[in-house]
């Protein structure tokens, strides 16, 4: 893998080169590696099968460069697999080719003033760890077979046909830029991901599902990931349907997690494009007092933590609820000098989906982290005392128009309905769909649980950092009938 200092002497070598040119007046040059290694877990007990699948890997590198001219176009381009003359060469024929007017950009980074810098900076390779960055196929299937091996633990004694799939992926990303204005970054960062589902196959099938991530190998459960997957699953036995309703509710972290990918839209290029519930309403109380939001790059051991956003800032930590009050937008570079009279923008969240040279920068959240309250999980069970636990819903989708606040999801597995303040029985999966509205869910907070927990979305990079919460109410529709 391509190391940080030939990433950094490419971008430097690069822009020396690009500066030369006619006609440029400023330019960014911007390179970037990424190793991924896929283990993949595919276990069925009615079938031959190995449990591993042949373990996979891929590696890309490669630069771009962004120039603006002096007649105030600018121009992208990128080259693959190339961090030499040729690369930053054609990346900057295809900058000057593909040159357009944009009337709202400005010029590219410089060095932020003391105000808006963050006001915490991140060790160097605070979020890199030598095991990942150096792991070897024998470690990695070890800690495959650990997270299939928690599976087998914890079903010992079923009874049905098994088919468990999931997989861990063991991430590596390198970057580093350079531009005119004299901002410089370079960073490496490490990620490890394990999520197994457990399926007990029957009539009905019943699955479980569960997960684990951090930037240290070390810190890698994957052997609790399988054994929760499974009891997660042998918890789903005996199942029951609800009817159509209102019901208090637990949102299990999972849950948390998916609604605020799907309908917490704050980035300012959503706001600018009328793609958001909230525009209009800084400032406005929108949710329970209860609720607190920010947007953190500097989690230890998070996955979405960065030390420097790939507009070569320092990255750092934006409020957005405090209070129930929406308190601030996701911005990078381009939309705070589009904006200049808001001075609360910052431009702390402009970064490449996947850390890749192949794109500018665009405005995507680290790590989203939701306040702990005072509850422990049982007591929030407790506080409803009669209602649903959600632990996992999919699907879930905007309804009438991104601006509007409502939206459908379907409620998945890992749920349970709640009795006289306890877990009674599962609830049948793909039986009920939530149609609600995001603001009013969460201006019935009724308390948040003081546990947080690292979690992802199918799909997204952004991770969210929440404890599980209960509700006053949620809209249940009864579907599927006749089936289950």
């Amino acid at each position: 893998m391509r190391t940080v200092k030939e990433l950094r002497d490419a971008v430097t070598e690069g822009l020396r080169w690009v500066e030369k040119q006619p006609r440029v007046k400023e330019a960014e040059v911007y390179a970037s590696a990424t190793y991924l290694n896929v283990q993949r877990i595919c276990y069925a007990t009615n079938v031959p099968s190995n449990g591993l699948e042949e373990p996979k890997s891929e590696e890309s590198y490669g630069l771009s460069v962004r120039v603006r001219f002096e007649d105030g176009r600018l121009g992208f381009g990128k080259e693959d697999s190339a961090l030499d003359r040729r690369g930053y060469g054609n990346a900057f024929l295809k900058a000057e080719r593909n040159a357009v007017l944009d009337t709202d950009f400005h010029s590219l980074p410089s060095p932020l003033p003391a105000s808006l810098r963050g006001k915490a900076r991140a060790p160097r390779n605070a979020f890199a760890d030598k095991a990942i960055a150096n792991l070897d196929d024998g470690k990695a299937i070890d800690k495959a077979y650990d997270c299939l091996g928690g599976a087998f633990e914890a079903l010992a004694r079923a009874e049905r046909d098994l088919n468990i799939t999931g997989e861990l992926n063991f991430t590596v990303e390198r970057m580093a830029l350079a531009n005119s204005n004299g901002v410089k970054a370079e960073e490496e960062n490490t990620q490890a991901l394990a999520a197994l589902t457990t399926l007990l196959e029957g009539k009905p099938d019943i699955a479980g599902m569960d997960f684990d991530s951090n930037t240290h190998l070390k810190a890698l459960n994957a052997r609790k990931t399988g054994f929760s997957s499974a009891e997660k699953a042998l918890a789903m036995r005996g199942a029951k349907s609800i009817e159509s309703g209102s019901y208090r509710a637990v949102l299990g972290r999972l849950a948390v997690t998916d609604l605020l990918h799907s309908r917490f839209e704050v980035g300012l290029n959503a706001v600018d494009e009328q793609a958001t519930p909230f525009v209009g309403k800084l400032g406005r109380k929108l949710f329970s007092t209860q609720l607190n939001l920010s947007d953190d790059a500097l989690v230890s051991g998070a996955i979405g933590s960065r030390g420097y956003t790939d507009e070569g800032f320092a990255a750092g930590k934006t409020l957005l609820v405090k209070d129930g009050v929406l308190e601030n937008f996701l911005s990078n570079d381009y939309y705070c000098k589009k904006f200049p009279d808001e001075k609360r923008y910052n431009p702390l969240n402009g970064y490449r989906r996947g850390r890749n040279y192949a794109s500018d920068p665009g405005i995507h959240g680290t790590n989203l982290v939701v306040e702990p309250g005072s509850f422990s999980d049982e007591e929030l069970i407790r506080e409803v005392r009669n209602g649903i636990y959600i632990g996992r819903i999919w699907y879930t989708y905007p309804v009438n128009g991104l601006a509007s606040s409502d939206f459908t999801t379907t409620i998945r597995g890992d749920s349970y309905l709640i009795e006289d303040g306890e877990i009674k029985s599962a609830l049948t999966p793909n039986t009920c769909r939530v149609s609600d509205n995001f603001e009013r869910v969460f201006k019935g907070v009724l308390g948040l649980g003081r546990k947080q927990r690292v979690t992802f979305a199918w799909g997204q990079e952004p991770v969210v950092i929440t404890p599980e919460t209960a509700v006053e109410s949620v809209k249940v529709e009864r579907i599927a009938k006749g089936l289950y």
